[in-house]
């Protein structure tokens, strides 16, 4: 077997191999990345590199990606590789082999990179993941440990119940205006400080992502502001149709049973509905919903105002899903909303022979901020 750097050269191979790993929670899904496997890591990062396991008839057994990105870490600016898409055939000899050039890309990421830390994020109701990840290991391989730094949810809104309140009044939610963009990135810039993990560490880098980020314009930004015309919060709505669709293969007891109701509350304007799975009707339809980014709000009745904005502008078939830490009540589903949670862990991979990261140390209890787009 051998290791090999991954090319756009590899682009149709990987979508095949990719393919065959639904994920598996609640639903069954599988991500269709449309005709280019690799566009979805650029929306993240323009620095990030995929590698390639082959056996010796060069069919792909295994494959994962680096997306690179300079973060937040203890009020510092920190280079991390975020890993993603770790895909290995279930074959034994595919997985010892693997584990065999872990420390070499490690290496070489840091290398080429300069990456100080390796993180990644775990859905914790992958049983078989967690299992074959963070359990404890042996020391006769040379295996990484994984080290849990936060548990955070993925929310997903599906609609109000009738008794819902209303949106603060005094609050006004404009779209972005590509005019203010500099108010915008300044106050964003400015909130970030406080937020582990926390992107955009400059007006040059927040632009750049703008211009990666597929199908993104300031137009998808909501800017809430009071009374007096000062910026108290805001967020975008983004959809990844095209780049990456979420297509369910099957529903969990429990997730059927959540379809149904929202099926039902269709019926009083109370929700919208989850696209049928592929087993009952054989066609591959993907889940339709907006992911909300670049959130920061002063007060949980700005989110909820900027929540009905968003909800209100979506199209009629689309929910909203949001990405948040436990800790930042600001961002707990407001009181009234259909909504349903995932929690994931972000853990840090930790070679067996380097030392632990001090910011894991539990005395760092700041609030963390992720976007959706290094989870899902």
């Amino acid at each position: 077997m051998r290791l090999e750097l991954a090319q756009m050269s590899n682009n149709e191979e990987l979508l095949e191999f990719y393919s065959r790993f639904p994920l598996e929670n609640s639903m069954q899904l599988k991500l269709d990345r449309g005709r280019d496997f690799f566009k979805y890591y650029n929306v993240q990062s323009d620095q990030f590199v995929s590698y390639i396991l082959r056996d010796d008839k060069s069919t792909i057994l295994g494959h994962v990606a680096f997306v690179i990105e300079t973060v937040l870490i203890e009020g510092k600016a920190t280079r991390i590789a975020w890993s993603r898409d770790l895909r290995i055939s279930p074959e034994r000899k595919a997985i010892l082999e693997w584990t065999e050039h872990i420390k070499d890309v490690f290496a070489e990421v840091r290398k080429i990179f300069g990456v100080e830390y390796f993180m990644t994020s775990l859905n914790m109701n992958e049983v078989v993941a967690l299992n074959t990840f963070t359990r404890p290991r042996s020391q006769k391989r040379f295996m990484p440990r994984y080290f849990l730094y936060r548990k955070f949810d993925l929310v997903s809104l599906h609609g109000q119940f009738p008794f819902t309140y209303a949106p603060d009044s005094k609050l006004k939610i404009r779209r972005g205006n590509p005019s203010q963009a500099d108010l915008y990135i300044k106050k964003k810039k400015k909130k970030n400080q406080d937020y582990a993990f926390s992107l955009y560490t400059n007006k040059e880098n927040f632009l750049e992502t703008m211009d990666r980020w597929t199908s993104l314009s300031w137009e998808d930004f909501f800017i809430a502001f009071d009374s007096k015309d000062n910026i108290v919060g805001m967020m975008s709505s983004w959809s990844s149709a095209g780049v990456q669709d979420f297509i369910p293969l099957r529903y969990s007891l429990l997730a059927h049973n959540f379809r149904q109701f929202l099926k039902f509350g269709k019926l009083f304007s109370w929700s919208r509905t989850l696209t049928k799975p592929y087993h009952r009707i054989k066609i591959e339809a993907s889940l339709n919903f907006r992911s909300l980014n670049h959130i920061y709000v002063d007060h949980p009745d700005v989110f909820h105002s900027l929540l009905w904005k968003a909800y209100d502008e979506a199209r009629d078939n689309e929910f909203l899903v949001y990405a948040r830490d436990r800790k930042n009540i600001n961002l707990k589903p407001p009181l009234g909303w259909i909504a349903a949670e995932q929690t994931y862990g972000l853990y840090c991979t930790v070679l067996p022979d380097e030392e632990t990261p001090s910011f894991l140390h539990p005395s760092h209890e700041g609030l963390m901020n992720l976007e959706t787009t290094r989870l899902i």
